[in-house]
């Protein structure tokens, strides 16, 4: 959310384009912290106005909002894209929980070639082919 001050005009309020360096150095905020707030600044603006350093005390006060974090969005990959595996082998890795590429990379080697009975040499090699596709999408 972006704070703004308030601009008087004759017709009433508005809110305006941002504050004042003079008000911010008023308020005893740097323009790094004003950044962090979301404070929207005008270096334009020449003027100090009581009303917007008293709402930028206010606004300093508050608790800033947690920053999101941004997911990480894992591209799923089809295990018949994998260079070496076809319908059967598909069908072989899905009885052992494996469904994706994704999933292939995250198991552990020895309990899926016992479950779908598939060699670890095999599956060692669908893992290195399935990181390439990884990395190439």
């Amino acid at each position: 959310m972006m704070h703004r001050p308030v601009v008087k005009k004759a017709d009433g309020k508005r809110k305006g384009r941002g504050f004042s360096l003079r008000e911010l150095q008023g308020a005893g905020i740097s323009l790094i912290q004003a950044k962090k707030l979301g404070i929207a600044i005008d270096r334009r603006r020449k003027s100090l106005h009581k009303e917007n350093v008293e709402e930028l005390k206010r606004i300093a006060t508050q608790k800033p909002a947690p920053e999101k974090k941004e997911k990480k969005v894992e591209k799923v990959v089809k295990l018949e894209e994998i260079k070496g595996v076809g319908p059967k082998k598909a069908q072989q890795l899905a009885k052992a929980g494996i469904k994706t590429a994704n999933d292939l990379l995250k198991a552990n080697l020895k309990e899926v070639s016992e479950k779908s009975g598939i060699s670890t040499k095999v599956l060692e090699k669908l893992v290195r082919e399935a990181e390439k596709l990884i990395k190439q999408s």
